[in-house]
């Protein structure tokens, strides 16, 4: 392992040194070129031959080949200035340019038949495909690719098209369509013909093969290329270590397959430690996950912990969010393992953000891609008009009354187009612009049909209410006058003394229970605890009073509740808990009720829970007879929340969300 480290250093160096020779070649023969189109190759190459850290010197060597292109109008050397330029930008990670300038290079030689043409073409249409991918264009580069393979298969270029072959290949198995992605990596073998100078793409397209027959669960035919894929390395030269690496990853993967733990772990770690050595990162990662997947199936979630700790690392210094993805998801599912809820709930917090992070970036890059291809068409539509101006203009040389009736006649449809144009655009307009209206007199009445159903919810509560307060005036505190006023008329005036003492002493008693009655019926309107102390003890209080009147069931329990919301909505919060209580009282046949308020921050949390019958959460509309309607209506006015956890034997859980000020 050591020796092919060596040998890698001494290849850079040498590959280094030699690169700097030949730009100085480049540019003296720059200084000795004796014409324009020869300066202007030369001035590509020389961008091409220059180092990452000179890349702004390697963009003006480009833009000045260009101009020699364009002062001699010639249109092969035009399209190689843009094509170049085009990858110049794809490699400073700017898809939007480089797209612009490919199309242009693209456009300048798509009519010409002549070989270089060709051959430009091809490339073009290639690194276009690689731009287009990177911007989520999957469709389009896949045409793009298709349509080179013909120009390629002309050009005689193996080396291009089995790496068109394999793009293609990775396109179908990113996509999981694992048996055409294998299709493309067979015919990029095949292009190859077994050619011992192609032997490191060669075994780099069995490993290809190898990956997705494990995706297939097709094991023998996994072990096959595997094999094949060690047999081609043991050609190659020491350049191909970072195969050794994914090798040895795929290897480990079929070890788990087949339930050999321990060998997949020694394969896992000598591709680990074959990337580490070389700084592969996404070897590393790859092998990283593996071997901390293999820990967790074995238990061992320590290790695999500190594996997923690493690779986290890793994946945030990578452009691919999938890494990130995979990291937060493993450590999730390892601190739970590993008792540790708060953890797990951490990184799945952070797992949700970076999703939704990323599904907005698809979005923006979309709109981008929309408005980079809004600008290329304009772009192509002012070179069309071009084009045809120039046309005109050697017409013109030749018969100018033929110009002149050419004139009148491109005039009057300019006119006759313009002015379908601007009528088209003016009714497109109107159209909008009722569209816009319809959907805001459509919002506007959606909006107040749910006021109405508010308040229809709320005056149904306070008629409820008013009903529930009226039957216990009628039934509690006017029975017990009417008895009152019964005895007392019952006392003849020449009763005893003792006799009549008796029944002054009944009545008083019963006067007694009606003033607690209306005291209750008082304290059910409007609790003058809740008014003094607020909500918390309001609850506790309220609790407390149906324990007194036999209900023994019910715990009441508050947190860290400061009671500095506004009177009104701790009213409303009192009436959801009462209705939630007498709920649970009345139909859940419970044998525990928990009643739980806590606050945290500005966010206060009401919870009812009873071990009662429960019901089915999924009959919707069916749950309104139950004054779930009622609750809803009053959560809605907090502008609030509410969950509800409930199956049929298992009980019922409540919770009312909400901030303590509006």
């Amino acid at each position: 392992m050591k020796l092919r480290g060596l040998l890698i250093l001494l290849s850079l160096t040498l590959q280094l040194t030699a690169q700097t020779r030949y730009t100085d070649s480049l540019k003296m023969a720059l200084r000795k070129a004796p014409d324009d189109a020869t300066r202007a190759e030369l001035l590509i190459l020389l961008a091409k031959k220059l180092p990452p850290a000179y890349s702004g010197q390697a963009l003006a060597y480009l833009q000045q080949a260009l101009q020699l292109a364009e002062k001699k109008d010639d249109r092969i050397g035009i399209a190689r200035a843009y094509y170049s330029i085009g990858n110049w930008y794809e490699n400073s990670y700017d898809p939007v340019q480089a797209e612009k300038h490919l199309l242009l290079a693209k456009e300048y030689v798509l009519k010409d038949t002549s070989l270089e043409a060709r051959k430009i073409l091809a490339m073009t249409k290639i690194s276009l495909a690689t731009v287009l991918g990177d911007r989520g264009n999957t469709q389009q580069q896949v045409e793009e690719y298709l349509q080179a393979i013909p120009l390629l298969e002309k050009m005689n270029a193996p080396e291009i098209l089995g790496t068109t072959y394999e793009n293609l290949g990775d396109i179908f198995f990113n996509k999981s369509r694992y048996k055409t992605a294998v299709e493309y990596y067979r015919k990029s073998i095949s292009v190859y013909d077994d050619a011992p100078a192609y032997s490191k793409l060669i075994a780099s397209r069995h490993l290809s093969l190898a990956s997705c027959m494990y995706y297939m669960d097709s094991l023998p035919q996994m072990e096959k290329y595997l094999s094949d894929a060690k047999n081609k390395l043991d050609q190659t030269r020491p350049d191909s270590i970072d195969l050794w690496a994914n090798y040895y990853h795929y290897r480990g993967q079929l070890d788990v397959k087949h339930q050999l733990y321990l060998h997949a772990a020694i394969m896992f770690n000598s591709g680990l430690s074959i990337a580490r050595q070389y700084h592969y990162n996404h070897a590393i990662c790859n092998n990283l996950y593996s071997l901390a997947r293999l820990y967790e199936r074995l238990g061992k979630y320590d290790e695999a912990m500190k594996l997923m700790e690493e690779y986290k690392g890793l994946s945030n210094t990578l452009k691919d969010f999938p890494f990130r993805l995979h990291a937060l998801d493993l450590m999730a599912e390892l601190s739970f393992k590993q008792h540790y809820p708060d953890e797990a709930y951490n990184y799945l917090r952070k797992y949700i953000i970076l999703a939704d992070s990323l599904q907005e970036q698809q979005v923006t890059e979309k709109l981008h891609e929309l408005e980079a291809q809004y600008q290329s068409s304009a772009k192509e539509n002012r070179i069309l008009q071009l084009q045809h101006e120039n046309e005109r203009q050697e017409f013109a040389l030749q018969k100018n009354r033929l110009l002149i009736s050419l004139m009148v006649v491109i005039m009057l449809s300019l006119l006759v187009v313009a002015t379908l144009s601007y009528l088209f655009y003016r009714n497109g307009r109107k159209l909008l612009e009722q569209q816009q209206k319809l959907h805001q007199f459509e919002v506007e009445r959606i909006r107040q049909e749910h006021q109405i159903s508010l308040l229809s919810a709320m005056l149904e509560g306070q008629e409820q209410e008013r009903t529930r307060l009226a039957r216990d005036l009628h039934d509690g505190l006017g029975g017990l006058l009417s008895g009152i006023k019964l005895e007392l008329s019952t006392i003849p005036p020449a009763q005893d003394t003792h006799r009549k003492q008796t029944l002054i002493e009944n009545s008083l008693q019963r006067l007694d229970g009606a003033m607690d009655e209306l005291r209750r019926i008082a304290r059910s309107m409007m609790p003058e605890i809740l008014t003094k102390y607020g909500l918390g003890d309001a609850m506790r209080e309220y609790c407390r009073g149906l324990k007194k009147t036999g209900t023994n069931n019910i715990v009441c329990q508050v947190f860290n509740f400061h009671a500095k919301m506004d009177h009104t909505r701790q009213v409303v919060l009192y009436r959801i808990m009462q209705e939630l209580v007498n709920n649970a009282i009345k139909h859940a046949e419970a044998s525990q009720i928990l009643v739980l308020l806590q606050q945290t921050g500005d966010t206060l949390f009401l919870t009812v829970e009873d071990d009662g019958k429960g019901f089915d959460t999924t009959t919707g509309n069916k749950l309104k007879g139950a004054g779930l309607a009622n609750i809803q209506a009053r959560v809605d006015f907090l502008k609030g929340e509410m969950d509800i956890q409930s199956e049929p034997g298992t009980g019922t859980t409540i919770t009312i969300e909400c901030a303590t000020h509006i």
